[in-house]
C-alpha cells in the first residue's frame, strides 16, 4: 500500500509540473522604449486579463543583430495585477522619474538591445509573444516609443511579429508608462492622418543659427503652379523663399520632361496633385513647414518641405492613395521632432502604405500584385512587353474621399 502511495504521489507531482508548465498566459509585451542611451531601455509587459498572471515560467529572449540564436535570456519573476503593467529596466537607468515604476530590475547591465534585436517573451519554454524579427538584422525600434497597436483591453500575445503591430511614438515618452494616456491608439486613427499642431507656428521657418537648414516652422504660401505628383511652386512670402517645392518624404512617378520620362501612374499622381489636392487653391489654407535641422534645399535648387493643404498633410493623402515610392522604414532625429500627438509624421506615413498596399492600389498593385490595380496612364503591352505611356490624362478618381 505504502508503494502504491509512493507511485501516486510521485505521479501526482509530475502532473502537478507538466501542469504548471502548461499554464497558459495572456501577457503582451505592451511597450518597448529603445532610448538614446542603452542603459534607459525599457520593456512594458501588460496582463489584459481579469486575474493576476505570475511570472515564473515566463522569460525574455533576445536575439542580437539579426541572429537567429538566442543572445540573451532574462528569467523573470514577480507578478502582474489583472488589467496591470509591469515594468523591466536595468541597474544602470539614469532617469529619476522612471526608476520608482520598474517593476523587476535587469541587474547585468543595460537591457540587451538597441533597435534592431528582436524580443522574445516566452512562457514555460514557448515562444509566446514577439517583437522584431528574428534572424533580420533591421533597424525597426531604434529610436522610438513603440506602442502597442489597439485598446489594452483587446491585446494578444503573438508569436509572429510584423512592424503594423505596433504605434511608433516619439523617443523616449516616459510620460506613457503604466498608463493609457497616449492618444493614437488604433488603425482608425493613424488612417486619419496627422494635423499640424499650433506649437510649429512659433517655430522660425529657417534655423535661426543656420540660414541653409530649416527649423520645423511654417509658412503660409499661395500657389503659382504644380508640376507633377510631388513638386509644386509657390510664391514667396512669411519666411518661404518661393520657387519650386519637392515634397519631402514621397517620390511619385515621372511624366514626361526634359530629363525623365513618364512611368507608370505619374499622370494618375501628377492628376491627384493637380485636380483633387491644390485645385481650387485660392479657397485653400495652403501652409509649408520645412524640416527641423534638415536642409533647406535639395542639390538642384528646389526647395524642400511638408505640404499642409486646409489642416492636412499633402504627403500622407499621396502616400495613402499608393502613388509614391516606400517610405523610408528608420526614423533619423528630424523625424522624431514632426509630430502630432507625440507620433511622429512618418508613423503616419508607414501605416498609410501598408493600407494602400493591403489594397493592391497604384504602386502597390500590378505587376508586384497581379491582382492589383493597373495604372490608367500605362499600357503594359507595348514596346515588346516592356510597356508604355498611354495617355496624359487618364480617367481616375481617388479611392479616400477627400478629408475637406
Amino acid at each position: 500500500m505504502l508503494k502504491k502511495l509512493s507511485i501516486f504521489i510521485l505521479v501526482f507531482a509530475a502532473f502537478i509540473l507538466v501542469s504548471c508548465d502548461n499554464v497558459t498566459s495572456n501577457v503582451v509585451i505592451s511597450k518597448v522604449y529603445t532610448t538614446a542611451y542603452q542603459s534607459d531601455n525599457l520593456i512594458e509587459l501588460y496582463n489584459p486579463s481579469d486575474e493576476v498572471a505570475k511570472l515564473s515560467n515566463h522569460e525574455l529572449y533576445f536575439y542580437s543583430n539579426g541572429s537567429e540564436e538566442v543572445s540573451v535570456k532574462i528569467k523573470l519573476t514577480g507578478e502582474i495585477a489583472a488589467k496591470g503593467y509591469f515594468v523591466i529596466g536595468s541597474n544602470q537607468q539614469t532617469v529619476t522619474s522612471v526608476k520608482p515604476l520598474i517593476d523587476f530590475t535587469y541587474e547585468d547591465g543595460p537591457l540587451p538591445f538597441n533597435g534592431n534585436d528582436a524580443i522574445e517573451l516566452r512562457v514555460s519554454g514557448k515562444a509566446h509573444d514577439l517583437v522584431g524579427s528574428i534572424g533580420m538584422d533591421l533597424d525597426f525600434s531604434r529610436n522610438q516609443t513603440m506602442i502597442r497597436l489597439g485598446n489594452p483591453a483587446e491585446f494578444k500575445p503573438d508569436a509572429n511579429y510584423t512592424a503594423y503591430k505596433f504605434i511608433s511614438y516619439k523617443p523616449e515618452a516616459f510620460n506613457y508608462l503604466k498608463n493609457e494616456l497616449y492618444q493614437i491608439k488604433t488603425l482608425e486613427q493613424l488612417l486619419e492622418g496627422p494635423s499640424l499642431e499650433e506649437r510649429y507656428h512659433d517655430l522660425p521657418f529657417v534655423d535661426a543659427t543656420n540660414s541653409t537648414v530649416g527649423g520645423g516652422g511654417t509658412a503660409l504660401v499661395t500657389l503659382q503652379s504644380i508640376a507633377d505628383g510631388d513638386t509644386a511652386t509657390f510664391r514667396a512670402g512669411n519666411g518661404y523663399p518661393g520657387g519650386s517645392m519637392r515634397y519631402f518624404y514621397i517620390d511619385t512617378p515621372e511624366v514626361n520632361g526634359a530629363y525623365v520620362i513618364a512611368a507608370p501612374w505619374g499622370y494618375v499622381a501628377s492628376k491627384f496633385n493637380k485636380e483633387y489636392l491644390l485645385n481650387d487653391a485660392t479657397s485653400k489654407e495652403i501652409i509649408i513647414q520645412s524640416i527641423p535641422g534638415y536642409a533647406l534645399q535639395e542639390g538642384n535648387g528646389r526647395n524642400l518641405g511638408l505640404v499642409w493643404i486646409n489642416g492636412h498633410l499633402s504627403q500622407f493623402l499621396i502616400v495613402k492613395e499608393g502613388l509614391s515610392d516606400d517610405v523610408s522604414l528608420t526614423f533619423s532625429n528630424y523625424d522624431t521632432l514632426l509630430t502630432y500627438k507625440d507620433v511622429p509624421y512618418l508613423t503616419f506615413l508607414k501605416f498609410a502604405e501598408e493600407y494602400a498596399r493591403s489594397q493592391g492600389w497604384a504602386m502597390h498593385g500590378y505587376p508586384g500584385n497581379p491582382d492589383g490595380e493597373k495604372s490608367p496612364d500605362w499600357n503594359y503591352q507595348a514596346n515588346n512587353g516592356t510597356g508604355g505611356l498611354a495617355t496624359t490624362n487618364p480617367t481616375w478618381e481617388p479611392h479616400n474621399p477627400l478629408p475637406w
